[in-house]
Parts: structure tokens; sequence; C-alpha cells
């Protein structure tokens, strides 16, 4: 099996790339995935929108891993691009109060409980698994809850919080200043509408969508 390196290629990826929170390894007693442990070297790498889990061995070599997505609107665009609902895969919205009565409000999946007191982060969202391959069925889609154990290291605390949590408008932001994505003068009117224009976010969309549909776009196709 090829390098990891390669796999993350294959969704546009390298831990090079500007919006890159945190590449880091976890120790396999340290994270649970849908409540199983992944033996081994683990890997996270986070982005701004999305952040993958992938298992490794000697010289970066590929084992298996996952890419779980961040972004609600990813998220919800993914879905109807693959013609599956989220209550199929168990995957409950977690902004009822703001949904119920109202009518243009958007559902929102992506949940990251980080409780005082509790030793372990909790993420819940919609992700699969990914390897080389370019192409990817929607049946593939699946709900993730990931229990990923608080780190101690000082170093490390802010990036992995970052690399695995959804960014609040004021850390989109300071996102935009600092990947250079928007200009000041265009921040306030973009952002404020949904963090548009030339973001990883809008291109995951994009190509997620497409590629569904049967579009080249370059990009992991669901087929």
């Amino acid at each position: 099996m090829a390098s990891y390196h390669r796999v993350l290629r294959v969704f546009d990826r390298t831990v090079k790339d500007k919006n890159v929170e945190c590449d880091c390894d976890i120790h396999s007693w340290e994270i649970l995935i849908n409540g199983q442990r992944w033996f081994g070297k683990i890997r996270l790498i986070g982005f701004v929108d999305v952040f993958f889990l992938i298992c490794y061995s000697t010289n970066d070599r590929f084992e298996h891993g996952i890419i779980i997505y961040k972004e609600d609107e990813v998220i919800c665009d993914t879905l109807v691009a693959a013609n599956r609902s989220a209550e199929d895969l168990g995957l409950d919205f977690v902004n009822k109060k703001e949904v119920e009565g109202k009518k243009g409000v958007a559902k929102k999946y992506f949940n990251f409980i980080d409780e005082a007191g509790n030793l372990d982060y909790i993420i819940t969202s919609l992700g699969h698994e990914v390897d080389l391959r370019t192409d990817y069925s929607p049946s593939e889609l699946r709900k993730f809850e990931i229990r990923l154990r608080r780190t101690n290291d000082p170093h490390w605390k802010g990036p992995i919080h970052r690399g695995i949590a959804q960014h609040t408008v004021p850390e989109l932001m300071h996102d935009a200043i600092r990947y250079g994505i928007i200009s000041n003068a265009e921040m306030t009117a973009r952002i404020m509408g949904h963090f548009a224009g030339g973001t990883h976010t809008e291109d995951t969309m994009r190509k997620w969508a497409s590629a569904i549909s049967g579009g080249n776009v370059g990009h992991s196709a669901m087929a």
C-alpha cells in the first residue's frame, strides 16, 4: 500500500496546506471510532473544514482511514447529492430549537461536545472510509461518533481542538486573514454570508456535488 500522503492528494490535500490545523499522532488508547479501537499508528490531520484519521505503518504506509466533514453546508449538500437522508444514517440535527416552527433555518448535523470535566472530546458527524480510489459509492457515507481523549500537551491542545471542531464566525474571520482567502474589504459581507469564495469548504462541496452527479472534477467521485 502507498503512503497516506497519496491518499490525502486524492482529496486535493497535503500536510503542507495553509489550512492544516493539526498533523499529529494519536495513541490507540486515546481514541474510539464508533466504539471501536484502532491498533497501530494513528495520524490526526485536521483542516478548517474536514479532518482525517489515518492508520499507518512504517514509512507512512497507509493501512486504512476515514474523513469526517465539519461544515454543515457541506454535510447537507453531500447528503442531497448522494440521495441519502440523515435519518437513514441515524444522524440527528443538533439545532432543534432553532429549526422548530421556523422556515428557512438549515439543519446542523455536526456535533462537538467539549464539556468541562469530561476527559474526552465527542464528535458526531458525517464521513466515510478513504483510500486511493477516486470513486466512492453514496452507500459508503456513514455516521461517525469519535471519542478523543484530551491531550495534556500544551503545544497540541489548541491545534487539535481547531482541527476537530467547527470554526466559529470569529475564527472563520481569522482564518480568512491567516490564509489570505479574501481581502479585508470583502470579509464582512462574504463571511457573514457563510464564508464563501475560494475556500476548501466551497471546493469540497462543489466537487462532491459534481462527482456524485457524474461530473468530471478531478476529485473523488461517488459512483
